[in-house]
């Protein structure tokens, strides 16, 4: 689908109470598919339905689409239910063989068709094709249900014409499965054609070959059954005949080969041995491929004389066995399913057990790391003590030295100094005194080099001079000095 598909506003009508189709006489009601208990019930006109499928039809190589009218109504035990009465194709359309676009001009064309009808026949959902491709729903799909055909009651309708396979799809209103495939729906039409339905329901099943039709004058198909209609054929019939014509002509094929190479070998030059190799190998292919073909002939033949006398003896449908075959097969599925989920379950376990391992080993690491961490904190907080002691110690040396410097006094009342402060007063008192010593001594000397100048310097004015001094002879007769007075004897 395509990203580009725009539509216009799609008004919200509250369901209504109605008689369901199957429980009004005037209409004739067949299932088609196997509707089940939980699934939405879908009453679908036949004529509409059958224009739908022309419509389908009508082009296989591109992607077609439209609008069903009808309503949304609930019964009188209030359960909801679906009716679709009509359908309006969309025209001026842009399509591909994987996508289809509702232009504006496609979207006014139907609202003004859907203006000419009465008011109660409202949008019941939306239809398109999926030619070749299966029937589902696409995320461009998911898309314009989501945005245009989003409440509770609306239907999206696909058919793919080129595998006959056709479904409609519901809201469920839960998370994990928003919209679900059906089962299956009802179709309805008239009581007097009850006939035509039956028919025409069948045809669309594959049970029967599809009945001719022409088209009315409205465009709706015309049914032209037959009366009484002929007994109908096991389905599987005529894809056994098929099976059959296809699985002679590969074993016709595969002998016209051989005996090319058969005569090729008789007429042609020597057989290298690769040559005979190969055609060892290609000669138990083509036996291999016989086996297979006899045995799925042979299969074959087992099953249509099992279906027959089941038939007989057990009054079975005709296909029975097929079906038990069918049934068989997809519960080999569904096994061959449920061992890949174990598998995937099993892988599932084995990663989380790695992811514990790899979690329980980071707890591992981090614990050493944290043991590690301890041993250093606790070497720090050893250190730490040590300093703080180192610290106690520095301070009672210090605390002993200040009491060492710190002055005292004796019993007396007389100021003592500390020996080492005493040793150097002392030593001060002895520099001091030596000091004064010297500077006695040195001014003795320099009083004495002065007093004998004084005696030598001639008399000012012619002043006789002084007599010389005399040599003392002894002590006694040693001078005084100038400044003091001779003692004279009285």
């Amino acid at each position: 689908m395509s990203d580009d598909i725009q539509f216009g506003d799609v008004e919200e009508v509250q369901p209504e109470k109605n008689l369901r189709p199957d429980r009004n006489r005037h209409f004739a009601v067949v299932s088609y598919g196997q509707p089940h208990e939980r699934d939405l019930p879908i009453f679908v006109d036949l004529d509409v339905l059958l224009d739908m499928e022309a419509h389908a039809a009508s082009d296989k190589t591109v992607e077609l689409g439209g609008v069903m009218l009808g309503g949304h109504y609930h019964d009188e035990n209030g359960q909801a239910f679906v009716v679709v009465t009509d359908s309006l194709r969309a025209e001026h359309y842009e399509s591909t063989k994987g996508s289809f676009k509702f232009t504006h001009d496609t979207w006014e064309k139907i609202s003004r068709q859907r203006d000419e009808f009465p008011p109660d026949l409202q949008m019941a959902g939306w239809y398109h094709t999926h030619p070749d491709w299966g029937v589902f729903l696409s995320g461009m799909d998911m898309f314009i249900c989501d945005n245009f055909f989003n409440k509770q009651l609306d239907v999206a309708y696909v058919i793919d014409p080129c595998r006959l396979d056709r479904a409609f799809f519901q809201w469920t209103g839960k998370p994990g499965e928003r919209i679900r495939r059906t089962g299956g729906f009802y179709v309805m039409a008239s009581r007097f054609r009850e006939q035509e339905l039956a028919t025409t329901v069948a045809a669309l099943e594959g049970k029967i070959p599809m009945p001719t039709y022409s088209g009315g004058a409205g465009g709706s198909p015309i049914i032209n059954v037959q009366s009484p209609p002929p007994p109908p054929k096991p389905a599987w019939e005529t894809a056994g005949m098929f099976g059959m014509l296809a699985l002679q002509f590969c074993l016709l094929a595969l002998q016209f080969c051989l005996l090319a190479l058969i005569a090729w070998k008789l007429i042609g030059p020597p057989e290298t041995s690769a040559t005979t190799e190969t055609l060892a190998k290609l000669e138990k292919m083509i036996e291999a491929r016989d086996e297979t073909a006899r045995l799925a002939e042979q299969q074959e033949r087992d099953l249509l004389v099992m279906d027959r006398v089941l038939a007989e003896v057990k009054g079975t449908q005709p296909g029975f066995t097929t079906a038990i075959q069918r049934e068989m097969e997809r519960n080999a599925q569904l096994n061959q399913d449920l061992e890949n989920s174990r598998r995937a379950q099993r892988l599932t376990e084995r990663e989380t057990t790695e992811k514990l391992a790899e979690l329980q080993d980071s707890v591992d690491s981090t614990s050493l790391l944290l043991k590690k961490v301890e041993g250093e904190v606790k070497e720090l907080t050893e250190e730490r003590k040590q300093l703080i002691d180192n610290l106690a110690a520095r301070d009672a040396a210090i605390k002993s030295l200040k009491e060492e410097l710190k002055p005292s006094e004796t019993a007396g009342g007389i100021f003592v100094w500390p020996p080492t402060q005493r040793t150097y007063i002392l030593m001060g008192g002895v520099v001091v005194a030596a000091v004064i010593a010297g500077l006695g001594i040195w001014f003795r000397v320099q009083g004495n080099d002065a007093g004998s100048e004084s005696l030598t310097e001639p008399p000012v004015g012619g002043s006789p001079a002084a007599e010389p001094p005399r040599e003392p002879t002894s002590m006694s007769e040693s001078p005084l000095p100038s400044n003091q007075p001779e003692n004279t004897a009285p």
